[in-house]
């Protein structure tokens, strides 16, 4: 299973904006939260999961995402870096199986959503050096 992009949009009227992703199914959603780095630290990862699968919904500024498979160990050319940007909604799927790291500046923050329960995939917590 692949990384995906599910493209959104956005409305704006007299009212205010609406931003969406019509094409994400949170079917398989169990739980979410947000990460906002700080300003000291604005790199989180490497962090991999082998069954769980997360989603990411950019909610201000913008966020880096660099995704690059668990196995086999990760190769020259196999490393893609996403931007994300709450100008420009979309929901960017990481599948288990790979590694990522989150790069934020300024006041950004990413939505997280996660097909799993916290503790529901014993041993499924990965994590390397920057």
């Amino acid at each position: 299973m692949s990384v995906e992009r599910f493209e959104g949009g956005m409305h704006r009227d007299a009212r205010g904006a609406l931003r969406f992703c019509n094409g994400f199914d949170m079917a398989a959603v169990k739980r979410f939260y947000t990460i906002a780095n700080s300003a000291e630290a604005p790199r989180r990862g490497w962090i991999g999961h082998r069954r769980e699968t997360k989603w990411f919904f950019p909610l201000r500024g913008a966020t880096t995402l660099v995704v690059e498979p668990m196995e086999p160990a990760p190769a020259a050319g196999s490393r893609r870096t996403f931007a994300l940007d709450a100008a420009r909604p979309e929901v960017l799927k990481v599948p288990g199986g790979h590694w990522f790291c989150i790069e934020q500046q300024g006041e950004a923050e990413v939505m997280v959503f996660s097909d799993c329960r916290c503790g529901e995939y014993e041993k499924d917590d990965f994590r390397r050096p920057l």
